[in-house]
Order: structure tokens, then sequence, then C-alpha cells
């Protein structure tokens, strides 16, 4: 069902209506111009923005924490239970790499039961990019700058008003208990937000392409084709394996389960964030590792974003967000990387194509 605001209410009426009796994560602009996720009990006006792009964070970390208290050993005391939460302003990106993550979490041998019950707890209310930064390059990675699923709840601002979205049972339910400030969305305003998002993601495929990626470009055999190539070791050569780049990505999920004390002296685990830049990440018991040369563990990153995700996901691990650059000290743009990929293994198709 698609909605729009009823003519006595505000955009803030609903979204205060909304997080009534949830915690509240919801973008706040900084003095830079960027945006963070701020964590409230509830939606406050004049604070509080859908943006017009991500934040600065990813969502990844509400969902799977940097650093996670596991438990300590032989005490079976449960957990207190995450409060239910609902996020406001989240943008594609950020909403498709979940996508990831129940993957990995959820779609296993087990299921981690810190990460089902924060997605079982979170709203999501998800918000159509109206800007884009200069590192965004969804549509090159088959992606787009609105969420066409993933969400409970998508709002979506146009010059003609709000159109409002359910995308779940519960986002369904959540938007019935505020019926009374809404009304079903006409046909001249649905075909004004159809024309809105085309002109977005023309303008966002234009730029990725002046940047070298052609939306519909096959990064996978890019990637694969140029496993050999000297790219690796001559970005490799700027990268100071500072983890960044992981730890700021929206799709990343490497960790690595910490046993020590805690402060009373009690053996416990945590789980924390690694990154696959480091020297020790795949250091095996033995102290053997299988990649020794930071190149290789550049072109791991890659490998399995571009090549790994597509064979057991059919998707990349990357959703064009640009975050990696942006936190990237050595100036790295993954772009670059990726036009690189792609311009060689062009040219060998077209050299093997010559014999």
């Amino acid at each position: 069902m698609k909605w729009t605001i009823r003519d006595t209410h505000g955009l803030d009426d609903v979204l205060i209506a909304l997080s009534k009796g949830r915690e509240v994560y919801a973008l706040e602009k900084a003095k830079n111009g960027s945006f963070r996720l701020s964590n409230a009990t509830n939606w406050q006006t004049g604070r509080h923005t859908l943006g017009p792009y991500r934040q600065t964070e990813p969502l990844k970390a509400l969902f799977f924490p940097a650093r996670e208290f596991i438990g300590r050993w032989k005490d079976k005391a449960a957990r207190e239970p995450l409060p239910e939460r609902i996020v406001f302003g989240v943008k594609n990106c950020d909403l498709s790499s979940l996508a990831i993550f129940d993957h990995v979490f959820l779609g296993g041998v087990a299921k981690d039961p810190y990460y089902a019950e924060a997605r079982e707890k979170t709203i999501l209310v998800s918000t159509d990019c109206s800007d884009h930064l200069d590192v965004c390059f969804c549509p090159a990675v088959g992606e787009q700058p609105f969420a066409e699923s993933g969400f409970d709840i998508n709002i979506a601002q146009t010059p003609g008003g709000c159109i409002i979205e359910d995308g779940s049972a519960r986002g369904a339910k959540l938007l019935n208990s505020v019926e009374q400030m809404l009304t079903e969305a006409e046909s001249p305003l649905l075909e004004a937000l159809r024309q809105q998002r085309d002109k977005h993601y023309g303008e966002l495929a234009a730029f990725s392409e002046a940047h070298g990626l052609k939306p519909g470009t096959d990064l996978r055999a890019a990637v694969e084709n140029s496993f050999e190539s000297e790219l690796w070791s001559d970005f490799a050569k700027d990268c100071v394996e500072c983890g960044a780049c992981n730890f700021i990505c929206c799709t990343c999920h490497c960790f690595l389960l910490a046993d020590g004390l805690d402060k009373d002296g009690t053996p416990a685990r945590t789980k924390l964030w690694d990154a696959c830049l480091y020297n020790g990440f795949s250091v095996t018991a033995g102290g053997g590792t299988p990649r020794p040369f930071r190149a290789e563990r550049l072109r791991n990153r890659f490998d399995k974003k571009f090549i790994f995700f597509p064979q057991v996901l059919g998707r990349y691990a990357c959703d064009g967000c640009g975050r990696c650059t942006e936190a990237c000290i050595a100036k790295i743009d993954i772009r670059d990387v990726l036009r690189r990929a792609v311009g060689e293994s062009t040219a060998l198709h077209a050299h093997t194509g010559d014999h």
C-alpha cells in the first residue's frame, strides 16, 4: 500500500507517532555536512532528519557491533533482551547490505542468536536518496539510490508530497496504527516519484561512468581475469593495513573471538571486528599463512566481494556506498582499483580474441 500524508498533518507528526514506545536511531547532521546515527528515545523535530544520502557509519554496527560481549564461561545467565528499535533514514546501500549479513549469520548450520535478535527487534524505515556524495557509485554494482525491498517502511519525498510504503507485514501493521494521518497516494504523485527516481539514477549512473565504471559491467570477470595482475601490488604499496576499509564497509563481516578475563577475573568471550588487510588475519594455529603479502590480502578483499559472493549469493558484496574510499588514509579509491581491473580484463579479452 502506498500512502501520502493528510493535509492536516506533517511528516514529523507521522515519525513521532511511529517512534512512540521504541528506541530510536535517526540521522543527525554534523558540522562538516555529513550525517551520523543518533540514538534517542523518540523522533526529535529539528534534531533528526531523514537525510539526502547515507550516514558516515555503516548500519551493520546496530546488528553486528564492533565489540560484542558473548558471555562468561560456565555462566548460564541470559543476556538482557534488546528493546524494540526503529531506525529512520536508512539508505538502500545499507539496507541491501543486510542480505550479506543474513546469509552469513542466519543462513548457516546454526543462527547467530544475537544477530537474529537484533534483526527481529529492529524496524527499518528507509528513505530515497535525494543527493549523492562524490564517492557514491551504486549503479556500477547493480544497485540504485532508492530501496525496492528489505524495508519495513519506505519514505520517498517529492515536491508534491511524501509517499509512504510498507514493505513487510510489520511495516503494514505499523502504518495502520497511524492511518488517521495518511491517505492513499494518487497516480500523479506516484508518477512524479517514478520520474524523480529515474532522473537521480541517471545522474548517478553518469557520475559512475565518468569514473570508468559503467553500470552493467561484469566486475566479477574483471577481478577474476586480473588475479595475476600487478595492480594488486601497485595499490598495496600505499596501503598501511589500518583496516579502515574493512571496518567502515557496510558488508564486511569478518570477526574474531577473543577469550580473556572479565573485570572480576571470570573467563569470558568477546566478538570483535576483524580485517582481512591485517597481517595476522589468515595466520593458522601452526603459524603459517596463505597470504603473507599485503597485495594478496588486498586482492582477497576484492575476490570475496566480486567473485565469492556472486558465486554463493548471486550478487556483489559491495553496494557502492564509497565509505572505504572516504576512510582510506592512503587515498585508495575502490573505483580506481575496479576501473583498472576492468581495463586489464578488457585488454586481455581483446588480445585473446585476436588469436
